[in-house]
């Protein structure tokens, strides 16, 4: 595994911005960047080519790559999977409002529904937003019942996905960081 890189990054590891600025991860530079974008387009090309397409050595590379997994950067290995090539072809964001001081429960029960593929608590009028597949309606019907049934749950609001316009994506961050990283020098 040490000699290849996933999709999954994510800048958490970063400074407060002044106002007007991106807030930049102190410890990445031209390199970085360089070896991130490598990553996503060809992420399972490895380190010896990535090395190689940036004449820098392997070491180098390997040394990056493990300094940005430590500190946040890179997230994680792991394959993208797609639900619709495994038969879930419905995809939906249900907005949930909850009982007051029930937030974690809820949360422990949502995960055990495998039709719930992410959670996040958010501010505004909801208390969550889910992010859910299915087989077709009929079964976003079943899983939105076992969803409204969890103990706490006092509404929901369910908003189909028609079709993905844009799919999740980090190389276009990873070009601003680059740009604001340019400016700075």
């Amino acid at each position: 595994m040490a000699d290849k890189v996933g999709q999954w990054l994510d800048f958490t590891a970063v400074r407060p911005a002044a106002t007007g600025q991106l807030a930049m991860p102190d410890a990445l530079d031209e390199l970085d960047l360089s070896i991130l974008n490598l990553a996503i387009d060809r992420p399972r090309a490895g380190v010896r080519e990535y090395a190689r397409l940036l004449g820098v050595a392997r070491g180098t590379v390997q040394a990056r790559l493990d300094k940005m997994a430590r500190i946040g950067v890179i997230a994680g290995y792991a394959p993208t999977v797609s639900p619709a090539a495994m038969g879930f072809t419905a995809f939906a964001y249900v907005r949930l409002n909850l009982s007051q001081g029930v937030l974690d429960q809820v949360t422990e029960h949502l995960a055990a529904i495998p039709e719930v593929i992410e959670a996040d608590s958010i501010a505004g009028d909801s208390d969550l937003l889910c992010q859910v597949v299915s087989t077709g309606p009929e079964n976003l019907e079943e899983v939105i019942q076992r969803i409204v049934a969890v103990p706490g749950v006092i509404r929901s609001r369910t908003e189909p996905v028609l079709r993905r316009r844009i799919p999740r994506r980090i190389k276009p961050l990873i070009e601003r960081v680059a740009r604001d990283l340019a400016r700075r020098r």
